[in-house]
């Protein structure tokens, strides 16, 4: 006998007769901190719409056949060309997802870090990025402060202080 819910239906019913309109989708969009010596951050100066010209993190939207950490890495290499790092290599900071977050819409972003060492990585701008370069972020109590006038993307602020966090934690 199969099991059916409150209204009598089994799962194949439920799923044969939902609609998925009733609960519009946000876009998912993953973005990467590189993180060298818990100060500097791989940014990339973005090349178009939204924020043009406007320092960011390297990311991008998901592809329907990854995860959000491959694209996070698939964004990477092709922002930045920075390659060699596996799921495994990352972690999850976390969900960005707040209203307005994003002028193109409903966009949640999965943040990942990873902590490196600058000296060993090689970059150039790709893609979407009309350039690349390691940014120091100072730590203040109340947040980050950036080198004069570079203006951050999106709530990357929010990510890059959530990420010194997780830094933190993960160099004991």
């Amino acid at each position: 006998m199969e099991v059916r819910d409150q209204n009598g239906l089994t799962e194949r019913e439920f799923l044969a007769a939902y609609r998925d309109r009733h609960y519009p989708a946000p876009y998912l969009t993953a973005d990467v901190v590189l993180l060298s010596g818990g100060r500097d951050v791989l940014l990339i100066r973005r090349k178009g719409h939204p924020f043009l010209g406007c320092w960011a993190l390297p990311g991008g939207f998901v592809e329907p056949n990854e995860s959000a950490a491959e694209g996070a890495l698939r964004e990477l290499r092709e922002e930045t060309n920075v390659t060699g790092y596996t799921v495994d290599d990352i972690f999850e900071i976390g969900l960005f997802s707040k209203p307005g977050r994003d002028p193109r819409g409903w966009i949640v972003s999965d943040a990942f870090l990873v902590p490196v060492d600058r000296e060993t990585i090689d970059f150039c701008a790709g893609d979407d990025a009309a350039d690349a370069a390691w940014i120091p972020v100072e730590r203040t109590a109340d947040g980050i402060r950036l080198p004069e006038g570079v203006t951050l993307a999106f709530d990357h602020a929010d990510v890059l202080k959530k990420a010194f966090a997780l830094y933190d934690v993960i160099r004991g």
